[in-house]
């Protein structure tokens, strides 16, 4: 077998592994190193992790032995094989997570969330890109780190990371810099201009080191939370794949993961205007706008509710169990499957602290008598 594939398959194994609970901390540290290599890596891992979540509950239609059949016969077409070896390696591993998993039904009592999943203590940890692609991982140990780089000083403490501009440097180039925030993490970042951005769990930040030019422009995924420094002469543009939000100075957030419900802005202070290339709406305080496809849906929200994340606190007004605990896995670090995909469906309000042990959390939707929660390892199962 080609070495290359012996590696993607064999990391395909610790992907079903973490899922399952069942990976050593030498081989969590292994698949963690091979993620972190590359963003193709990165993106492999999120197509194996999406096709399992989809699949997981049709594992009994499953036929094995005809997936190691084509999955051998593909090996002498290399090209073929890396296109579609994440396809095929997610197939056999949900047999082999589903083996894992109705394995430990059995088993009682339960481990205890406490103790699997996570302590629900605040965790800062991000990883700083620089321009010249050296990367920097920092948490809530990192302290006075300084950096200089594009003419412009960077400070990251265990808290926030700083951007400070040199006026006295004259550099006809810009650099720009990416901020990475995993799954379970958050961070702070005050950008050169004196901008405050909080990005929540699995979020990303491409930003110059420093502001030229007539507008301030800056690229995101996932959830970030803008408090804009005031400039009339230099606007500030966010963008994502499908949105671009265009301020002067304000405070919103936007929600941009890319398995979840189009784009979502809502604005707290100020005044935004959100295009997404068929059309825009300007945004007043206390509104919000869904982009999804070529559409803009404005709606009159309570938009505090919508940064009270960056406060450790998370509301959900009658928000599908599946929403719930698409944020959960993300915060907490831990991969959520449903037996069932009606309980997707069911709704619930109720208010989070994100600091909260998560047993005390996942305990408030037991309650109600509507759901159970099974957890082996970093993975938790949702049943009636």
């Amino acid at each position: 077998m080609d070495a290359d594939l012996k590696e993607r398959y064999r990391m395909a194994e610790l992907i079903a592994g973490k899922i399952a609970g069942i990976l050593s901390d030498e081989e969590i540290t292994l698949l963690e190193k091979w993620r972190q290599a590359s963003p193709g890596h990165e993106k492999e891992y999120e197509r194996i992790i999406q096709r399992l979540k989809t699949d997981l509950r049709d594992t009994h239609r499953l036929d094995r032995g005809r997936e190691w059949e084509l999955f051998e016969n593909k090996l002498p077409r290399k090209r073929r094989i890396l296109r579609a070896w994440y396809a095929v390696a997610a197939a056999v591993l949900v047999a082999m997570v589903t083996i894992v998993v109705f394995r430990t039904e059995k088993v009682e009592p339960a481990t205890p969330l406490a103790e699997t999943v996570s302590k629900g203590m605040k965790e800062r940890k991000a990883i700083l890109i620089l321009g010249n692609g050296e990367r920097i991982n920092i948490s809530d140990s990192t302290l006075n780190v300084l950096v200089e780089t594009g003419g412009t000083e960077v400070f990251a403490s265990g808290d926030i990371i700083k951007y400070n501009r040199k006026d006295t440097m004259n550099l006809s180039t810009v650099e720009y810099n990416t901020l990475v925030i995993p799954r379970g993490g958050e961070y702070e970042l005050e950008l050169a201009d004196g901008t405050r951005v909080w990005l929540n769990s699995e979020s990303k930040l491409i930003y110059p080191v420093r502001f030229s030019g007539d507008i301030r422009e800056v690229q995101m995924e996932g959830e970030i939370c803008f408090q804009v420094a005031k400039n009339e002469k230099q606007p500030f543009i966010v963008k994502t794949k499908d949105v671009a939000v265009k301020v002067l100075g304000t405070l919103f957030n936007m929600e941009a993961y890319s398995d979840t419900r189009g784009v979502v802005t809502t604005l707290v202070e100020g005044r935004i205007n959100v295009s997404n290339g068929q059309g825009e709406r300007v945004v007043e305080p206390g509104q919000q706008v869904v982009a999804t496809g070529d559409e803009l849906v404005v709606t009159e929200v309570d938009a505090e509710q919508f940064i009270s994340w960056t406060r450790g606190i998370c509301f959900f007004n009658e928000a599908s169990l599946e929403e719930i605990m698409e944020k959960l896995g993300r915060w907490y670090d831990m991969e959520v499957f449903f037996v069932s995909p009606s309980l997707k469906e069911a709704h619930f309000s109720l208010e989070i602290k994100r600091y909260d042990n998560i047993a005390d959390v996942l305990g408030k939707i037991e309650k109600t008598g509507r759901v159970k929660f099974k957890v082996n390892g970093r993975t938790v199962m949702v049943e009636e």
